[in-house]
């Protein structure tokens, strides 16, 4: 003779579904595969800030690439042209250069990196149930769910972010508290971005002082010229023509180098514009996705005033 048969718990007994994913169980979300640094193998920076040794790397790379292709070209009419933009001038514009293709390099590891950190926007770590709300008893599932769907959660800015707020709901006793932690490490991450600009806005100041040396020695050179063309008023035609070629050298030297100073900080500025925008763009919708995943579900405290 056999008893009764258990009957379910109630509805509002039941556990919690697991947290439910945009995508695929086999299409977990991966760091190494998305971040351009460890794609490339090389050393990775804190979200969207690229590492030191990366971004020297790949401005190194991209100035080789550019100065391998003038040398190589070099002996075709247009080719010498381009070497000796590259090269002439008093030299001035291979530091020119350099630091363009370094500040260069950073803001393209940065849009690259901040392109892998969206990603994690795409994630859904809580149920798409309107009577979901995250508790004590609830948290750890849902902790659970972002560790063992994502492969190294606290390298993206947005899991690092929920997940040490979800840690934090044992301990806080109104929604409030844990509105403030998140406006709190919104802004946290808001001067770590602001900060990840600041050697760009260096470079992007110093290539223009650059071209302006080579403002001051081409001037120079122009004026020793013209005054040895004062002290040869009296040589011969072929002599006075040198003269004034070195004149004339020397005002090359001051106006290409100002130029190329010029452009190459131009194009810089425009560059940080537009990737600092998306930068931006990945806090605020951050911010935003917290907010709805996080504090819209969090259980009110009994007690809590209203």
């Amino acid at each position: 003779m056999t008893g009764p048969m258990p009957q379910p718990p109630p509805s509002s007994q039941r556990p919690t579904p697991p947290a439910a994913w945009d995508r695929a169980p086999d299409r977990v979300l991966s760091y190494a595969s998305l971040d351009p640094e460890r794609r490339l193998g090389l050393p990775s920076g804190r979200f969207t800030t690229p590492s030191a040794p990366a971004s020297i790397i790949v401005g190194l790379v991209c100035m080789g690439v550019i100065y391998g292709t003038g040398w190589a070209v070099r002996g075709t009419p247009w080719g010498s042209v381009v070497w000796e933009y590259l090269t002439g001038f008093s030299g001035i514009p291979i530091p020119i250069m350099l630091l363009s293709c370094w500040a260069a390099g950073i803001l393209f590891l940065k849009a690259g990196k901040i392109a892998a950190q969206r990603a994690a926007l795409r994630l859904r770590f809580v149920p798409g149930d309107a009577g979901f709300v995250l508790s004590v008893r609830t948290v750890d599932r849902v902790i659970d769910s972002i560790e063992h769907g994502v492969d190294e959660p606290h390298r993206f800015l947005l899991l690092d972010r929920v997940v040490i707020a979800l840690k934090s709901i044992r301990n806080i006793g109104r929604i409030a508290d844990l509105d403030e932690m998140l406006k709190s490490a919104a802004e946290a991450d808001e001067d770590a971005m602001d900060s990840g600009y600041t050697v760009v806005r260096g470079f992007i100041w110093a290539i223009p002082v650059l071209g302006f040396i080579g403002t001051i020695i081409g001037l120079t050179e122009a004026i020793s010229g013209f005054g040895g063309v004062l002290e040869a008023s009296d040589s011969t035609m072929g002599t006075l023509t040198s003269r004034l070629s070195e004149v004339i050298a020397g005002l090359d030297t001051a106006f290409v180098t100002t130029g190329e100073g010029l452009i190459a900080a131009l194009l810089l500025h425009l560059l940080l514009t537009f990737v600092r925008r998306s930068d931006e763009r990945l806090l605020d919708d951050c911010r935003q996705y917290a907010a709805r995943n996080i504090t819209a579900h969090v259980r009110v405290a009994p007690d809590e005033p209203t």
